[in-house]
């Protein structure tokens, strides 16, 4: 998440509900809070998620942990 916040600028969440990992393509999703409606929105560089509800960052999804 360290990493996330120094490349993007951003400050994110430090309680964490829930974490998946597919090991398969190497994705990560953390999810920060429940929420019920969340919009996604890309980077820049396409390379991580962040979701966010109408207040706050709910969830981040990084495609490619091995790019970090």
């Amino acid at each position: 998440m360290e990493r996330v916040e120094k490349k993007y600028g951003l400050k994110l969440p430090r309680k964490v509900i829930t974490v998946d990992y597919g090991d398969d393509i190497g994705d990560l999703f953390i999810r920060f809070k429940h929420a019920k409606i969340t919009e996604g929105e890309p980077t820049k560089d396409g390379q991580v998620i962040l979701h966010h509800d109408e207040k706050k960052i709910a969830a981040i999804e990084i495609l490619d942990i091995t790019t970090l």
